[in-house]
């Protein structure tokens, strides 16, 4: 396994390559790490066309494109509104996305994954390991991809609300502790997982009260719920998990019983 961590306008990224021949996952890494540096580079001058909140524009890199893709579908998919935060992480999961294509371009690989913070684009083989630093070890979506495992071998997963740092989701709103999504991409899965976490939402009521009532933590997790479902139908999301006050929703197959970190205690 070789992993190598760089950071790029002050956005870390971990690159993990492994196969049985170490100069292949050396070379893979090596072109990854290349492939992030441009991508970042070309994508850097759309990051205020991005953040001025329309849908109704063009931008130059592909990568941007592919985020602003994600936020069109959502939309299509009967999402009201677009996301600004929403599509920034989209750009951070689409970046992952092309590093990764990159990586798996070079030759056959046992396993691989390009990860910015809890965001992330990864590849197994059935029979492969997703080996990562142990500074890694306790990260929400590593566990999302363990508890897809063994059946689930490629695609993205992103996590977002309150249990994820500023630093790399900025802008997120809502009461989620955590929101976490397995897509076909790392773009579509951080995209969702900001418009689904942003929906979770306890009532006034709720949030004046020290302890809210298990009724309405269950309320609050189902508004995700309502959001994620057309998402999925329309095949942004594959998976979803909410998780808020020790309560928590899934939609999709996933082992709840691998997800400890994510502190919950009764699932639905």
């Amino acid at each position: 396994m070789s992993t190598q961590a760089i950071e790029i306008d002050g956005v870390a990224f971990h690159l993990s390559a492994c196969s049985e021949d170490p100069s292949l996952s050396e070379r893979a890494l090596k072109t990854g790490l290349a492939c992030l540096r441009e991508a970042a580079e070309e994508a850097a001058g759309d990051l205020d066309l991005i953040s001025q909140g329309s849908l109704d524009i063009l931008p130059r890199s592909e990568f941007a494109r592919a985020a602003m893709e994600a936020a069109r579908t959502a939309v299509h998919a009967g999402h009201p509104d677009h996301s600004v935060a929403a599509a920034r992480y989209a750009l951070a999961g689409a970046l992952a996305d092309g590093a990764l294509t990159e990586m798996e371009g070079v030759g056959p690989l046992s396993s691989a994954y390009v990860v910015s913070g809890e965001c992330g684009a990864f590849s197994i083989k059935m029979d492969g390991v997703l080996d990562v630093p142990s500074e890694l070890r306790s990260a929400l979506w590593l566990e999302v991809v363990h508890g897809l495992r063994p059946g689930v071998v490629k695609g993205g997963v992103a996590v977002a609300g309150a249990r994820v740092p500023a630093e790399h989701v900025s802008g997120a709103g809502g009461d989620a502790d955590a929101v976490a999504i397995y897509a076909r991409s790392g773009a579509e899965a951080a995209l969702s997982a900001i418009l689904v976490a942003d929906s979770v939402e306890l009532s006034g009521t709720a949030k004046r009260q020290s302890i809210p009532s298990a009724e309405e933590i269950w309320d609050a997790l189902s508004k995700g719920v309502r959001v994620l479902s057309p998402l999925r139908e329309a095949n942004l999301v594959r998976t979803g998990v909410l998780a808020l006050r020790g309560r928590g929703r899934r939609v999709g197959t996933i082992a709840e019983d691998r997800l400890l970190r994510f502190g919950v205690s009764e699932w639905r």
